[in-house]
């Protein structure tokens, strides 16, 4: 066996079982997302100059979160999509300032909570064995809707829409590393 692994650590993680739930809007919204990103994680650093003529990284203490992105199928009435644009409308100023937006910001920021599951394929059952929770996250990008008449074939229609969070944590939290044991 390599190192690093044990023997209850060779199940492979399977990316077709997730649920993403969103604390406002539609249920046809998390019934229909068909692809959905885990978002990465930046830390900026400053070199800092050495004697030797190297540099050592030093942690700036701030973190920069990637964007969580999600592709979904329109509902035949258009729900979920409707739902999203409401959403980003009731954030901005489309028409005026004071027929749909919401100034107060305690109603126009929400949660969103990423699931990630297994399959015991033995007793049938599902569990979940992550949870990642997006806090203060907001739509910042809804795409176009696509509809094409020449296609021999009835095409889904799917859209995607980008957001923005201020942070997310884990469910069960991972472990502190930072007494230098691994």
């Amino acid at each position: 066996m390599p190192q690093g692994c044990t023997a209850d650590n060779t199940d492979p993680l399977y990316s077709n079982y997730f649920q993403l739930s969103f604390g406002r809007g539609t249920r046809q919204l998390e019934l229909m997302i068909q692809k959905c990103n885990l978002p990465g994680l930046i830390i900026p650093d400053q070199a800092q100059p050495t004697i030797f003529g190297t540099t050592i990284p030093i942690p700036s203490m701030a973190i920069q979160f990637e964007t969580l992105n999600v592709e979904f199928i329109v509902d035949k009435e258009l729900t979920n999509w409707k739902s999203l644009f409401s959403w980003m409308r009731n954030i901005s100023n489309i028409q005026n300032d004071y027929e749909y937006n919401i100034n107060d910001y305690q109603n126009w920021h929400h949660t969103a909570t990423l699931k990630l599951m297994t399959t015991d394929f033995k007793y049938g059952c599902t569990n979940v064995i992550q949870s990642f929770t997006f806090s203060h996250i907001i739509p910042v990008r809804l795409s176009s809707l696509v509809f094409q008449s020449d296609s021999p074939d009835a095409q889904i229609v799917k859209a995607s829409c980008i957001f923005k969070y201020s942070y997310y944590t884990l469910d069960p939290d991972a472990p502190s590393n930072l007494s230098g044991e691994l």
